[in-house]
């Protein structure tokens, strides 16, 4: 595994503790042998089970990493997960329990 890639699951791993807050099931998913696809975390809602994202993570130009969601948005700073998981749970609330 290269360090990006060991970095950029690490990043996700802190962010799916984090979702745990707001009862939101996230699997790692990671190809170790596949450059082609990065790692990402896939990302339900329980309570509407139709209702997940993937969630990347990358690092910029100037080194700092940020949380992408699949459709291109921007979520966040690795570095302040907590609002990144903030985010990510306000894009996958329909209804709460």
């Amino acid at each position: 595994m290269t360090a990006k890639r060991t970095e950029a699951v690490g990043h996700l791993r802190r962010l799916a503790s984090h979702l745990e807050v707001y009862s939101l099931k996230a699997r790692l998913r990671s190809s170790p042998g596949s450059s082609s696809h990065h790692p990402h975390l896939h990302v339900v809602n329980p309570v509407a089970p139709a209702v997940t994202e993937d969630v990347i993570a990358t690092d910029e130009e100037n080194g700092e990493w940020w949380f992408w969601l699949s459709w291109a948005g921007r979520i966040g700073q690795a570095e302040d997960v907590a609002t990144a998981a903030e985010r990510v749970a306000g894009v996958l609330y329909v209804m709460r329990r």
